[in-house]
């Protein structure tokens, strides 16, 4: 069974950014003007308008910068603030997709959907949670290395026992989570683990012997690693900087 749905964001409990508006403002950034947008759209210049206005009196900010008149015949461009929305709308978007595609096995059984639910819901303490899919398999004696696809061009590895395998029905293709504790990714290490990503450091927190960096890896990921002040200090790094975080196959959890 498909399960399908839909996001709002609202302010003020009023619809501030769907489906559409968000279709129309990729538009205007597009073709530069609200005119062009519309009629890509195949709706009228006053419904643009009026759902453009109604976006403007939500917002506390301005989400459009217009220009009107000159030999050019003026034209609209989207601030960065707007197109900042349109990320955070489709990163939403993508998230929900992931989570229904994974919920729609359990939807013909109410048992059987109450007992994912619950297990989705568990609360651990890793810091990293990653979701993706097995892209192959390789399988040993004793354990077992998945190829996870995360994004198009993101791949990492896990080891688990061929038992957990089983158990857990982990097969080619399947949706899984990959849990990852924070000490165990380490920054600027020699190539000898089997996980090796670029990243920038976006935040640095500390606190009395410990530091925790935030790491952005993409649009959709951002990951989490602590190591204690000492060690910090001697990797010489600071924020913006671009670095390699590494973690090995062994040290991940998977979940599904």
């Amino acid at each position: 069974m498909h399960v399908d749905s839909s996001i709002w964001l609202d302010k003020n409990q009023k619809g501030f950014l769907g489906k559409g508006r968000i279709e129309l403002l990729k538009n205007i950034d597009k073709y530069g003007s609200l005119s062009k947008a519309a009629k890509e759209m195949k709706m009228s210049y006053k419904a643009a308008w009026d759902a453009l206005n109604e976006m403007k009196k939500l917002s506390s900010v301005n989400l459009i910068i217009s220009n009107s008149g000159g030999s050019g015949g003026g034209g609209s461009r989207l601030t960065s603030r707007a197109k900042e929305y349109i990320k955070i709308y489709e990163l939403l978007f993508q998230t929900q997709q992931k989570f229904l595609k994974t919920i729609e096995s359990h939807v013909d059984s109410s048992s059987d959907l109450q007992t994912f639910l619950r297990r989705s819901s568990l609360r651990t303490s890793a810091r990293n949670q990653i979701f993706g899919k097995v892209a192959s398999i390789q399988i040993g004696s004793i354990s077992s290395t998945l190829d996870i696809l995360i994004d198009d061009n993101l791949h990492i590895s896990s080891t688990i026992t061929n038992k957990s395998l089983k158990e857990l029905d982990i097969k080619k293709g399947k949706d899984i989570y990959v849990l990852i504790k924070a000490p165990w990714i380490k920054i600027l290490q020699e190539n000898t683990q089997e996980n090796q990503i670029q990243c920038t450091i976006n935040h640095i927190k500390k606190e009395k012997n410990l530091v925790e960096l935030s790491l952005h890896v993409s649009p959709s990921l951002t990951l989490i690693s602590t190591m204690n002040l000492d060690d910090f200090q001697l990797l010489h790094v600071k924020k913006n900087d671009k670095i390699t975080a590494s973690f090995d196959a062994n040290n991940t959890i998977i979940g599904v």
